[in-house]
C-alpha cells in the first residue's frame, strides 16, 4: 500500500469538483437554448439559475469526492491519477446544514475565512465507525478536505495499543467488515510527532465536547487525528454515503441498499426501465380548449402495437400489425428541419393502396366520403397555409398511399396540426413508433382514444 505523504488528501482540487462541473453542464443545456431562441438577456438568466442551483445542491445536499491517495485502504481505493481511484458521494444534509463558505480558503492565499463556529441547524451527530468528509484544523496543512474514520466521541478516553483503540480503558469491538484494521502506535521510547490517543494526558487522550477522534482504516500509512488532533463537529462536511464509481466498486455504507424501501424503489424503477425500453412510452399532445388555453393529455403509447423494438434504435426485431384506419399513432420524421418536432401523433387515414382526397377539407377515400369510424367521419381538415400536395391533389404521386405507407392526419385546434402527411408525405410502416390507446394523465382526463 502507499504511503500516504504527509497530510495527503482525500479529495484532489483537479477531480474534487468533476461531479459538480457535469450537472452544471447539465443544466446549462437548458441555457444555451435559451440564448438561441430568446437572446442574451435569458441566456444570461438561464446561466445564473443553473449555476444558483447547481451551487445550492453542492452546498446543501451532496456533493461527489476523488480518493487520491491510500490512508484509507482497502476500504476506500486511492490513486491520484486521473480516472483512477474510488469517487463517493458525500451526504453533507445528514449531520445539518453548515455556514456556506465557512471556513475556505481565498484562492492564491493562505487566507481563511472562517465566520462561524457552529452548524445553521443541527440534524444529527456522527456515530462511531461512520467515514466522513471534513476540514483539517492542522496549522499550515496543504491539502485542508480529508476523509476518515470516526472512532472516538466526546468524553471517551482514547488509548491506541498493540493494533486496537482502548476506549476508558477497555478494547473497542470492531464490526465484523473491519476486523482487518490494525490501529498502529510508535513503540514505546520511539520519538513519534504522533499524539493523540496515544499519550496518556487528558489532553491527548480525553476527546473534548463536540468534537472526534478520526483515524484512516490504512493506519500504518495514514496522516490522522494521531498527528492532527480531534475534530470539530462544525468542520464534518458530510458522511459518505457510497462508492459510486467504478462500477465494480460499488458499495453502500448506509445499509439503505439492503432495505425492503430500496429493494421496492429499484425493483419499481426497473420495470418502469423495461417497459420503457421495450413495450411503452409516453407521450404528450397539446390542443387548444375552448377558451385558447394550452392544455396537454398524456398518451400511453404501445410499442409492441407494430413490431418488437430494438431500444436504442429506430429498428425492429420483427415486424407486427398494421395499423387499422382511425387508429391514433406516435410516428418520427425521418427528416425535419431544425426547432421542428422529431416525433408526432396523429391518426391513420389512408391505407396502402388506396386513393386519398380532402374535398373542401373533407376526407374522401376512393371517391366516397369516409363513413367510419367516428374519429375520422364527418371530420374537417381546413387547408394550412404551407401545407403541401399530398391528399389535396388527385394526381396519383400525390393522391395514392404506396404499399408499407400510410396517410396520416392531425386534428384541428392542435399546436402542430400542419405537421402530417399533408406536408410530410406518405408514412412508412418503420417510422410508426406505437399505438397510443388511451390518456392516462392527468386523471380527469382518463379515456380511449376514439
Amino acid at each position: 500500500m502507499r504511503k500516504d505523504n504527509g497530510n495527503r488528501p482525500s479529495k484532489g482540487k483537479a477531480a474534487a469538483n468533476a461531479g459538480l462541473a457535469a450537472l452544471v453542464l447539465g443544466l446549462l443545456a437548458g441555457a444555451c437554448a435559451a440564448f438561441g431562441r430568446g437572446g442574451s438577456l435569458e441566456w444570461v438568466k438561464s446561466l445564473l439559475i443553473a449555476i444558483g442551483l447547481a451551487l445550492l445542491i453542492r452546498w446543501v445536499l451532496a456533493e461527489p469526492f476523488r480518493i487520491p491517495s491510500g490512508s484509507m485502504e482497502p476500504t476506500l481505493h486511492g490513486d491520484p491519477r486521473i480516472f483512477r481511484g474510488d469517487r463517493v458521494f458525500v451526504n453533507k444534509l445528514v449531520f445539518g446544514l453548515r455556514w456556506p463558505l465557512n471556513d475556505c480558503r481565498i484562492p492564491f492565499t493562505d487566507i481563511r475565512i472562517r465566520y462561524a463556529s457552529e452548524r445553521i441547524w443541527r440534524r444529527a451527530d456522527p456515530q462511531r465507525w461512520d467515514i466522513v468528509v471534513f476540514k483539517t484544523a492542522e496549522p499550515g496543512a496543504l491539502h485542508t478536505t480529508l476523509v476518515k474514520r470516526l472512532v472516538g466521541l466526546p468524553g471517551e478516553r482514547i488509548h491506541i495499543a498493540d493494533g486496537k483503540v482502548y476506549v476508558n480503558g477497555k478494547p473497542l469491538e470492531m464490526p465484523l467488515d473491519l476486523k482487518f484494521i490494525r490501529y498502529t502506535s510508535p513503540p514505546e521510547g520511539f520519538s513519534s510527532d504522533m499524539q493523540y490517543g496515544v499519550l496518556p494526558d487528558d489532553a491527548y487522550a480525553v476527546v473534548p465536547k463536540d468534537c472526534y477522534l478520526l483515524l484512516g482504516d490504512n493506519s500504518a500509512h495514514s496522516r490522522d487525528g494521531r498527528y492532527f488532533g480531534w475534530v470539530d463537529n462544525e468542520h464534518i462536511l458530510g458522511r459518505v454515503s457510497c462508492i459510486w464509481w467504478p462500477p465494480s466498486r460499488w458499495r453502500d455504507f448506509t445499509g439503505f441498499s439492503r432495505t425492503l424501501w430500496w429493494r421496492s424503489i429499484a425493483g419499481i424503477l426497473s420495470a418502469l426501465l423495461v417497459l420503457r425500453l421495450l413495450f411503452a412510452r409516453s407521450w404528450h399532445l397539446h390542443r387548444l380548449d375552448a377558451r385558447d388555453r394550452l392544455k396537454a393529455d398524456h398518451f400511453y403509447i404501445n410499442r409492441w402495437a407494430f413490431g418488437i423494438p430494438i431500444p436504442f434504435t429506430p429498428y425492429r426485431l420483427l415486424k407486427g400489425r398494421d395499423p387499422k384506419r382511425g387508429e391514433l399513432v406516435l410516428y418520427r420524421r425521418s427528416a425535419r428541419a431544425k426547432n421542428e418536432p422529431n416525433h408526432l401523433l396523429g391518426r391513420v387515414a389512408g391505407l396502402p393502396g388506396e386513393r386519398v382526397f380532402l374535398d373542401g377539407g373533407k376526407l374522401t377515400i376512393d371517391g366516397q366520403p369516409v363513413s367510419a369510424p367516428l374519429s375520422l367521419a364527418g371530420r374537417e381538415f381546413p387547408t394550412v397555409e404551407g401545407v403541401g400536395p399530398y391528399g389535396r391533389s388527385k394526381g396519383k404521386e400525390h393522391s395514392l398511399v404506396p404499399e408499407g405507407h400510410f396517410f396520416i392526419l392531425t386534428e384541428s385546434g392542435l399546436t402542430e396540426d400542419h405537421y402530417d402527411s399533408r406536408t410530410l408525405g406518405w408514412i412508412p410502416h418503420a417510422d410508426l413508433v406505437g399505438s397510443a390507446p388511451f390518456v392516462w394523465w392527468p386523471p380527469t382526463r382518463w379515456r380511449r382514444s376514439r
